[in-house]
């Protein structure tokens, strides 16, 4: 068995059947050192390729492959900004945490991506949310954030800016560091895990600047980028296959 463990978030519209097919590549790179698992969002969301309400209203999702059945974390827009879903979505990810877990890391896609960031986040500090009190899994070492961008929703961009104690990595010795005690205590904003972050020069869907929105909030760990010249998706050629591959090595 692999000796790391990663989540898998899939984009909007995706489910974990369809972002599975679309990941073979980073999946297969990563074989020796890594397990992915894979899970679907609970809602289902319209399928964007139908323009008018009255095509929404009427889609047959029965018809549909399963695979291309869309999900999706939550539902929003720039005139609502709040994350309608997002708890049932947070809810069931704990589940998975709980029976699936533990998990190392966790990679996502989109809005998978900015998902994955807001759970690296949660992990670390499960205050921020009554859904998250009592779970009993340890932070992620890391997330890979894929084509990622910042929470519209206030109140979960106002888990970025809080300011946050260091949470201490116990290490070999420290028990017996005499100035551990004397040590100033140390705050940062945002995440505290490592991060690779995956950016589109060319997305159209979630523009390169929406993506680089997300770095300052990971900067206690300086965060890897991986730019490509592609659009939205996850790059699959040998130098970012490498790139993935060294960054998940790191943590074995």
């Amino acid at each position: 068995m692999p000796p790391l463990r990663i989540l898998c978030l899939h984009g909007y519209t995706q489910n974990a059947l369809s972002f599975t097919k679309k990941t073979v590549v980073f999946r297969k790179c990563l074989k020796d050192i890594a397990e992915l698992v894979y899970v679907t969002a609970p809602h289902i969301v319209p399928i964007p390729t139908l323009s008018t309400p009255e095509e929404r209203e009427d889609d047959k999702l029965e018809n549909l492959e399963p695979e291309a059945v869309p999900y999706g974390w939550w539902t929003s827009s720039p005139e609502k900004p709040h994350y309608k879903g997002f708890d049932e979505s947070l809810t069931g990810l704990r589940e998975v945490l709980e029976k699936q877990g533990p998990f190392d890391g966790v990679m996502g896609f989109s809005q998978g991506a900015s998902m994955a960031s807001l759970l690296q986040l949660l992990l670390e500090r499960p205050h921020l949310s009554p859904i998250m009190t009592g779970l009993k899994h340890d932070p992620f070492k890391f997330a890979i954030i894929v084509s990622g961008f910042e929470p519209r929703d206030a109140e979960k961009m106002a888990w970025y800016t809080n300011k946050y104690d260091i949470l201490q990595q116990k290490k070999d010795g420290d028990e017996n560091d005499e100035n551990k005690e004397n040590q100033e205590p140390k705050t940062l904003f945002g995440v505290q895990g490592a991060s690779l972050h995956v950016i589109g020069r060319n997305d159209v869907i979630i523009e390169p600047e929406r993506s680089e929105g997300l770095l300052k909030h990971h900067q206690y760990k300086a965060p890897q980028t991986l730019y490509h010249d592609g659009g939205h998706y996850l790059p699959s050629n040998a130098a970012s296959r490498q790139v993935y591959k060294s960054f998940v090595q790191s943590f074995v």
